[in-house]
């Protein structure tokens, strides 16, 4: 970590508000991103020296991170970044099916037109790009815009810190043209769904969506930490 760290430490810090923002920023962007590996030690006075600050910043920052469930901590060990183990995988995917289909289902009749052109024109786009990191960019404004109108701000940061703690893992997936083309068909299903006013098969479709995306990733884990025999 120590060489890598400078590549992804955002430049532009002045346009973050605290000059913890900006660590945050930069680490969930290094960790989402695959550039800082699964169980990377996050020191906390090596964190400073490359950031050019003090240790109260990186501190609460870890802590913020911790917090989202990207980086874990052992006493006498310290931070780190976290692990995501298949079961941790499952029970992510597991409430976020809980958690948008709520969000789905409070704000379903304020739906409007112009949010489904909205999406529609999202989705468009989708189709023709085929770079890991737009597309995850695009899939989560997809999604929030579906729950847009649920009027739960609670609710809704939830699913952003679901959707942030398996997002360096669905990147992967969005490289598998057979899996970004299912994915944008699911998408299609519950918007079209959503216009024609059908609260249960937008439902149904988005849970189905959900957990195909769960079993896909959990699938590409298998598969990655199978010991290698030849």
């Amino acid at each position: 970590m120590a060489s890598s760290l400078d590549s992804f430490i955002i430049s532009d810090k002045h346009r973050y508000k605290t000059a913890m923002d900006f660590v945050v920023e930069s680490l969930r962007a290094g960790i989402l991103s695959g550039a800082i590996a699964e169980g990377t030690p996050l020191r906390q006075e090596e964190l400073a020296s490359k950031f050019g600050l003090s240790r109260m910043p990186i501190r609460d920052a870890i802590r913020q991170l911790e917090a989202e469930g990207l980086v874990s901590y052992e006493a006498h060990k310290g931070a780190s970044v976290a692990i995501m183990t298949i079961e941790d995988i499952v029970e992510i995917y597991d409430m976020r099916i809980m958690a948008e289909c709520a969000a789905l289902d409070f704000g379903f009749s304020d739906i409007t037109g112009d949010d489904v052109a909205k999406m529609s024109e999202l989705l468009s786009e989708m189709d023709d790009i085929t770079d890991a990191h737009q597309l995850s960019e695009l899939n989560e404004r997809f999604h929030h815009l579906l729950y847009s109108k649920a009027r739960r701000p609670r609710l809704l940061a939830l699913i952003k810190t679901l959707h942030d703690s398996v997002d360096r893992h669905l990147r992967f997936l969005l490289t598998n043209l057979d899996y970004n083309n299912k994915s944008q068909q699911d998408h299609k299903d519950i918007l079209s769904a959503c216009s024609r006013g059908d609260r249960e098969a937008a439902k149904k479709c988005l849970a189905s969506h959900l957990s195909e995306g769960r079993d896909s990733i959990v699938t590409f884990l298998e598969k990655r930490r199978q010991p290698d025999l030849s």
